[in-house]
């Protein structure tokens, strides 16, 4: 029910020696981060009861040509999970994905990545879904030591048996996010705000009478982190905490986020967490 947000970043630092590589290169990313919620890019409220623990990881193998391959899996895990709203399991999501993105132009990167989401909760969940995403980024030269950062990404749900966001289409369908991560280093800290919008039809958020418009969620946040040391040599790590809104502007995804969490019904989501990244 997501999509792997936030890989780009953990791409850039673990790949940061593309442009001057000589023969292939092969990097790793890793990540862990503790929330209160868990809430897709697309605005699904998937849980609220209970922390969420999420755990990245994967490699990433860069061609001479700077081409970069990667791949790696997303779990999630609900401790203090509500058997009242049908979940049987901590485990809540397990996701592998793999993908390949090149710079088209110096400040211009394009890449393509294939996902497959798999549901913890067997048989009271969302059956097996299979998602293709497309985005293009621009990278503002940090010279001022501020960036803006936008971006497209094109989330194509391929196929499947169930929808991404539980009331809409099931497969065959897709939405846009449209956004920016403007940021700025002061000292060791670097502070970010992602913000994005979503768009689409109105089918992928919902098939039955109540069809909401083609807009899904808008979202904006605030990121600090700063690195630390934990090993010598090639690899390196930050922590960071950040705080997340999500205003659900779709009545398909407050309808959603009703089923999901017995029967909440705001549309204004606070999504809050601490984590550590990893790369080398």
């Amino acid at each position: 029910m997501r999509t792997i947000k936030g890989i780009s970043a953990l791409l850039l630092a673990a790949c940061s020696s593309i442009a001057s590589a000589e023969g292939w290169q092969l990097h790793g990313f890793g990540d862990v981060s503790v929330k209160n919620d868990y809430v897709t890019p697309r605005g699904l409220v998937v849980t609220t009861k209970g922390v969420t623990v999420q755990v990245l990881n994967g490699l990433v193998a860069v061609a001479p040509g700077g081409v970069a391959f990667h791949a790696g899996t997303w779990l999630d895990i609900n401790p203090g999970y509500s058997k009242a709203d049908g979940n049987i399991t901590a485990v809540n999501e397990f996701d592998y994905f793999f993908g390949v993105d090149y710079d088209i132009l110096p400040k211009l990167n394009v890449g393509v990545e294939y996902s497959e989401f798999i549901s913890g909760q067997p048989s009271v969940a969302f059956k097996n879904e299979h998602n293709i995403e497309f985005h293009a980024k621009y990278k503002d030269s940090a010279d001022k030591g501020f960036t803006i950062n936008p971006y497209a990404k094109l989330f194509w749900a391929a196929w499947s048996k169930s929808s991404t966001v539980v009331l809409g289409k099931a497969g065959d369908t897709f939405d846009i996010e449209l956004g920016a991560v403007p940021t700025v280093k002061a000292g060791a800290l670097t502070l970010s705000a992602p913000t994005w919008v979503t768009v689409g039809p109105k089918t992928y958020w919902g098939t039955g009478a109540l069809k909401d418009g083609n807009v899904g969620v808008i979202s904006t946040g605030f990121k600090a982190s700063t690195p630390v040391t934990l090993f010598k040599g090639g690899a390196n790590a930050s922590i960071y905490g950040f705080a997340q809104y999500y205003h659900l502007v779709n009545d398909n995804l407050v309808l959603a986020k009703a089923i999901l969490n017995g029967g909440s019904s705001s549309r204004d989501q606070l999504q809050f967490g601490a984590g550590i990244s990893i790369g080398f």
